[in-house]
């Protein structure tokens, strides 16, 4: 029973940082969902209510400098943009007129 006079629920969550890969069990109610609990953690929840997966704020921060600091491939998107569109029945004149 929680403080708030709730029945408590497990919920297990697979917690994924730079350093390892964690399963972790926790105790849910109403007044301290698992969003809340896994944010106190250092954790963000991949779901807002129920979530089974949650990511490290390091490690998301982590990802975005690399995101921002990556040189981008511009053959690699455009090569993805021509197959979109050709699947999507357009015609290039020119062959792979995107890179």
């Amino acid at each position: 029973m929680c403080t708030c006079g709730k029945k408590l629920c497990s919920l297990k969550v697979l917690c994924i940082s730079m350093e390892q890969l964690e399963n972790i069990v926790l105790e849910v109610c109403l007044c301290r969902t698992a969003g809340i609990q896994l944010i106190e953690c250092g954790l963000f929840p991949c779901a807002p209510l129920c979530p089974s997966l949650a990511v490290s704020l390091d490690m998301l921060e982590f990802v975005a400098s690399l995101f921002l600091n990556m040189a981008p491939n511009e053959r690699a998107w455009g090569a993805t943009v021509v197959e979109y569109l050709r699947a999507r029945g357009h015609e290039f004149a020119m062959g792979d007129s995107f890179r």
